[in-house]
């Protein structure tokens, strides 16, 4: 276990590491460790709820669980969200479509996925705190991050100069499979197997979609990766209910 590319990732995503810059070379080794950081930060937001707190207030749960994990995590991933709903939902095509995600400005549909995707996951959350499964709640929170790695690994060749073509030479098959076992692991381990069985057809619906996205629009950036992060989250939650 190489520690040291462990806080290295924790530091980047997340408030929870030392603040350091990381070399240019570092970024790609630390796609492996992403779903422990989001076990990390998936124990943190679940653990008020676990500990008793509010717990006649599921509701209230579910949203102090969101805000933790945005709070945690700078809302890196939520931008990101916002920023390809945003594009997306525009309809452009080409360097338009990339020029309304780089937009700093939220516009309407951006707008429209952090209040579908949060509030998804403010409510699916909250269900999960009343029925006591706190540990399905933290399990999201690693597939969402398995499942950006995974985009990543399937667009590689489509990278747009920026943060993500730092992670894509790390994006290789072997390192997509060690992210995707560590999921199915953490999600056995964390609510039993029927969510998982679930959450796969789920993710690989996700999967397809994004890629096609990326294909029409001729490019992957980081946006992409913290979408999928945030919908990885929403859909474990999702087939944890179902």
């Amino acid at each position: 276990m190489n520690l040291h590319i462990f806080s290295a990732t924790l530091s980047f995503l997340t408030r929870l590491g030392r603040p350091r810059i990381l070399a240019e070379g570092e970024f790609a080794r630390t796609l492996a460790w992403f779903p422990l950081v989001g076990l990390a930060v998936g124990l943190l937001a679940a653990a008020p709820g676990a500990f008793g707190l509010f717990s006649a207030y599921p509701l209230l749960l579910g949203w102090l669980a969101v805000g933790l994990s945005l709070w945690f995590t700078r809302g890196l991933h939520a931008d990101g969200l916002a920023d390809v709903a945003d594009a997306w939902g525009s309809g452009a095509v080409g360097e338009r479509f990339w020029t309304i995600m780089k937009d700093s400005r939220a516009g309407p549909f951006g707008v429209l996925g952090l209040v579908m995707g949060l509030g998804g996951q403010v409510l699916a959350f909250g269900e999960l705190a009343r029925q006591g499964r706190f540990g399905a709640i933290a399990w999201c929170f690693v597939l969402g991050r398995a499942l950006s790695v995974m985009a990543l690994a399937a667009n590689r060749r489509r990278v747009r100069p920026g943060l993500s073509s730092l992670f894509a030479p790390g994006a290789t098959a072997w390192v997509a499979g060690c992210v995707g076992a560590q999921a199915v692991a953490a999600g056995l381990l964390l609510d039993g197997w029927r969510p998982v069985i679930i959450a796969v057809p789920l993710c690989g619906v996700l999967l397809w979609r994004m890629s096609a996205l990326s294909r029409k629009q001729c490019g992957f950036n980081g946006d992409f990766m913290g979408a999928a992060i945030m919908a990885g989250e929403l859909l474990g939650a999702l087939a944890a209910l179902a």
